[in-house]
């Protein structure tokens, strides 16, 4: 594994999305939007509720940005390269599949940076809200490396099952996510899902993590245990998902996939 071939990688992909008007436009509109409806929502609710709903929802928009960008920029862009049939031309030259996927990680990483910096700043300037105000720098960072660590996961197992079984699924790279947000308890509490759900919410690192949240935004003790397990849990993921990965550029390359593009 090379630094320059990561760095050419990370180059590629910057052209990529500077060329681009729609990926730029990609990094803040949905995510303005949601904090434009939730945020409008809240103060509603807040205003008829004593329950701080303005920063519990707030709080779960802004970092749940790290799980969707790190998950859908991962896949899309190596969806592009799929199409392009530039996946099937980079095994002609000396770039590992190591070194692509960890460009494409790295740079999810800070186009999630910076739609977080802009829904910080909006957040603050709209609605007097700025999370570094109600939760300690140590948690947030915390809560910031598992999303985007478990985002990745995502984007890599979305990714594993195009290049297994191609184009067909590619809808997965942006709908997966939402799939696994309603078991998350990004805006809500783990009880008020319902019991058959539990155990679908407790095997996700994301459910801890705003469980978390939501006891810093209270003022009640974090459960740290929850978030060791929440990290060790989407460390193993991860694994998983990179050996599963490994195994399904192989079978591209071996079925012809990559040379194909169906």
């Amino acid at each position: 594994m090379k630094l320059h071939r990561i760095n050419a990688m990370l180059l590629k992909f910057w052209y990529i999305t500077i060329g681009r008007p729609d990926r730029i436009f990609d990094i803040f509109y949905w995510p303005i939007i949601d904090l434009f409806v939730w945020g409008f929502a809240s103060i509603f609710i807040r205003q008829v509720s004593d329950i701080n709903f303005l920063s519990m929802f707030l709080g779960g928009i802004v970092l749940w940005i790290f799980v969707w960008r790190s998950s859908q920029d991962i896949a899309v862009y190596i969806l592009e390269d799929f199409w392009g049939w530039n996946l099937y031309h980079q095994y002609t030259s000396p770039v590992k599949v190591s070194e692509l996927l960890i460009a494409v990680m790295f740079f999810a990483l800070l186009r999630a940076i910076a739609t977080f910096g802009v829904l910080t700043f909006l957040a603050f300037v709209m609605y007097r809200f700025f999370l570094f105000a109600i939760a300690p720098l140590m948690f947030i960072a915390a809560a910031i490396a598992i999303l985007s660590l478990f985002g990745w996961v995502m984007g890599l197992f979305v990714t594993s099952l195009v290049l297994r079984f191609g184009q067909r699924i590619q809808v997965l790279a942006w709908s997966s996510v939402w799939v696994v947000q309603p078991f998350s308890c990004v805006f809500y509490p783990l009880s008020s899902l319902p019991q058959w759900a539990h155990p679908i919410a407790k095997v996700l690192p994301t459910t801890h993590v705003f469980e978390a949240l939501r006891a810093v935004i209270n003022n009640d003790p974090v459960n740290t245990g929850s978030l060791f397990y929440a990290t060790g849990l989407t460390i193993i993921f991860l694994v998983l998902v990179s050996l599963l990965i490994k195994k399904s550029f192989n079978y591209a390359k071996s079925s012809g996939l990559l040379a194909r593009g169906d």
